[in-house]
C-alpha cells in the first residue's frame, strides 16, 4: 500500500522500493520514523525536477553523493551501499550526501545493515536550523541525530539511536495543536527566555538534550554533517523554528563512517566475543536493564509474530486514498 501510494505521489519504482523499505522498518520497529511521514503525502518533498544521483570526490575510501534534489531517503541508501563496498575493500570508509531536503528516516535502519556486514558504523544526520546552544536564542542546529552500531551479539548488533534535541519539531507541533505545554527544559523563545509553550518554542528554538554536553555534541554533528558533507550551513544571527539558510537552500547532508574491526584485531571473531561478553554484563546488572535498541527488537518481534501492525485511522485512510487513486504530484 505505501509502495503504491509513493508511486502514485511520483517517485520511480527504485526510489519508492527503498523509501517503503525505510519507513516500513522504522514502523516494524515501533520507530516514529515510519509511515507517520505519510499522513500529509506532499510532506515528502516529491521533487518532479530531480535528477539523478551524482559520485563526486571518489576515492578507494570515500565518496560524496550528491542527491541532485531526491529522496533524502534515497541518496543516504546509496552511501550505505557504497561505504560497505569501500570498507569491504580498504577496511575503511567514509561516505557523505548532502543536496537533499528530504527526511533520511530512522538511521538505525542504515547502520544496522552496516553493522550486519560485520563493519562498526557510525550515522549522522544533519537538519535544518531549529536548536540553539546553551545561553542562545537563535536557531543553529538541527535536532542532529547520531547513530552507531556494533557487530557481536548472536541477536544482532548494537544498535544506538537517539537525536541531540531535547524534543522535536513534530512533537512540538503535536503539543500545539492539543492545547498542552512542553516540559520546562526543552525550549527558548525568541528573546533566549525558557518557555513551556509551543508556539513561542516554534518562534524561538528547541535545545539540546543534557545541557551542555548534548549541545557540544550537536555541534559536532553539525560539524561532521554539513560541513563536512557539503551541506548548507546556518548563516549568524537569524533564524528561529524553520526559518534560515539550511531551510531555505534545501541543503541537508549526512555522514556515515564505516570501519573494519579487522584494523585492530587479526580474529574479528575475538572483537565480537568481547562485544557479546559486555553486552551480557549490563543485562544482567539488574533487572530492569536494557541496551540499546533492545525495545526496537521486541517491538519487531512481537510485530512480526502477529503478522500486522496498527496504525490510525487516519494514516490509513490517507495512505490508501493515495494509493487506489490516479497518479499524483500533491
Amino acid at each position: 500500500l505505501v509502495l503504491r501510494a509513493l508511486l502514485n505521489l511520483g517517485y520511480a519504482q527504485g526510489d519508492a522500493e527503498v523509501m517503503t523499505k525505510c519507513m516500513m522498518h522504522a514502523e516494524i520497529h515501533g520507530n516514529n520514523q515510519g509511515i507517520s511521514k505519510m499522513y500529509r503525502p506532499q510532506d515528502m518533498g516529491f521533487n518532479p525536477n530531480a535528477g539523478p544521483l551524482l559520485y563526486e570526490n571518489e576515492t578507494a575510501n570515500g565518496v560524496v553523493v550528491n542527491g541532485n534534489r531526491r529522496s533524502g531517503m534515497v541518496a543516504l541508501d546509496m552511501a550505505v551501499q557504497k561505504a560497505i563496498t569501500k570498507a569491504a575493500k580498504s577496511g575503511v570508509a567514509v561516505c557523505g550526501t548532502y543536496n537533499t531536503c528530504t527526511s533520511t528516516g530512522m538511521l538505525a535502519y542504515y547502520a544496522n545493515r552496516i553493522a550486519e556486514e560485520g563493519f562498526v558504523a557510525f550515522v549522522m544526520a544533519g537538519s535544518p536550523e531549529m536548536v540553539t546552544p546553551v545561553g542562545g536564542k537563535n536557531a543553529i542546529f538541527g535536532t542532529n541525530p547520531l547513530c552507531i552500531a556494533i557487530p557481536g551479539p548472536a541477536d544482532g548488533p548494537v544498535v544506538l539511536d537517539m537525536a541531540t534535541a531535547a524534543t522535536t519539531l513534530f512533537g512540538t507541533i503535536s503539543t500545539k495543536a492539543a492545547g498542552k505545554q512542553l516540559p520546562p527544559g526543552v525550549a527558548v523563545d525568541s528573546a533566549g527566555r525558557p518557555t513551556t509553550d509551543p508556539d513561542a518554542a516554534l518562534k524561538g528554538a528547541f535545545l539540546a538534550f543534557g545541557s551542555y554536553k548534548g549541545a557540544g555534541l550537536s555541534l559536532m554533528i553539525e560539524l561532521l554533517t554539513q560541513a563536512l558533507s557539503h551541506g548548507a550551513i546556518a548563516a549568524a544571527g537569524e533564524a528561529h523554528v524553520g526559518t534560515g539558510r539550511k531551510w531555505r537552500e534545501k541543503n541537508w547532508a549526512n555522514t556515515i563512517i564505516a570501519f573494519n574491526p579487522k584494523l585492530l584485531w587479526a580474529d574479528v571473531e575475538q572483537y565480537k566475543a568481547r562485544v557479546a561478553e559486555i553486552c551480557l554484563h549490563v543485562r544482567n546488572s539488574g533487572p530492569g536493564v536494557m541496551l540499546p535498541g533492545d525495545i526496537e527488537k521486541k517491538n519487531r518481534d512481537a510485530n512480526l509474530k502477529k503478522g500486522s501492525l496498527e496504525i490510525s485511522t487516519g494514516l490509513y485512510e490517507n495512505i490508501a486514498k493515495l494509493a487506489s487513486g490516479p497518479a499524483s504530484r500533491l
